[in-house]
């Protein structure tokens, strides 16, 4: 799974991606997303799943594995 070009598409007021939360507890990367920009809301999805469609640029796409561990950087999409 690839979130590449995700944010490119959007034009976001605020900060549209979280690096620094990969391998962070799900709950714990969605707090820290609706505190540093609360006019996303947040979508989290599995590994397997695919982005869904359309982009939404108010949406960020947090996806885990199965330990609710963040694998992707967060971003808006």
């Amino acid at each position: 799974m690839s979130t590449a070009g995700c944010s490119s598409a959007c034009k976001v007021t605020g900060k549209s991606s979280w690096p620094e939360l990969m391998g962070s507890n799900v709950a714990k990367a969605v707090s820290v997303i609706q505190n540093e920009n609360p006019s996303v809301h947040v979508k989290v999805l599995n590994i397997s799943k695919s982005i869904p469609l359309p982009v939404d640029c108010a949406r960020v796409i947090v996806f885990v594995d199965d330990t609710n561990k963040v694998v992707l950087p967060p971003v808006i999409c």
